[in-house]
């Protein structure tokens, strides 16, 4: 009788976990991570790197600038949004945050591989001319993959980057550096208002 029920709660657990998304995400980190996307954007122009052009065959001493800069900006946004995420999770008691949070990890990890991937090859042939459009095309749908486990808010924002790494590719409409800060800075602050409103921050 005991093995019985302890086998029934496992399967309640397993179903439950199956069909809940993760809504403890912070409002005010993606707010942040939004912000920290439009100062980085702002120093990447005042490098004089915003058309694709400029960015062929630029300096070493610029190259390892810019990778500090990128590189900054994208270890806070993440530590911001898992501080965020853990504190918003103990505040709204959601005890499957944790193995939800991995699962949006994982579903995340091949696309985001592959952006860290051609990051690396592009920038060792110092050819960054798309390097925006390859961030937005792989974290586009990186967030299109996360979206099964969380907000549909996130498959929106996925969408719209996905949409911006397309015309970021393409060669003559030098959208790149405009869809970039769009998706990255007004993407996250705009869905950190939603998700702070309508979640919690």
């Amino acid at each position: 009788m005991q093995q019985t029920s302890q086998t029934d709660l496992q399967t309640i657990r397993a179903a439950l976990e199956a069909n809940s998304r993760l809504t403890s995400l912070s409002g005010a980190a993606l707010i942040a991570s939004g912000v920290l996307a439009f100062f980085a954007a702002g120093l990447t122009a005042q490098s004089g790197v915003a058309e694709p052009a400029t960015r062929v065959g630029i300096s070493t001493d610029l190259l390892y600038r810019l990778i500090i800069l990128w590189g900054s900006t994208l270890l806070l946004s993440v530590t911001l949004n898992l501080l965020g995420m853990m504190y918003r999770s103990r505040k709204d008691g959601q005890p499957l945050a944790a193995r939800l949070g991995r699962r949006v990890l994982f579903a995340m990890l091949p696309a985001l591989a592959v952006g860290g991937a051609m990051t690396a090859g592009l920038t060792l042939q110092g050819h960054l001319d798309f390097i925006f459009g390859v961030w937005m095309l792989c974290y586009g749908a990186a967030l299109i993959a996360a979206s099964a486990h969380s907000l549909t808010s996130v498959r929106m924002l996925g969408v719209f980057t996905l949409i911006g790494g397309v015309l970021g590719v393409i060669p003559g409409l030098n959208l790149d550096f405009i869809m970039y800060t769009s998706t990255f800075g007004a993407g996250h602050f705009l869905l950190g208002v939603w998700v702070g409103v309508r979640y919690g921050w």
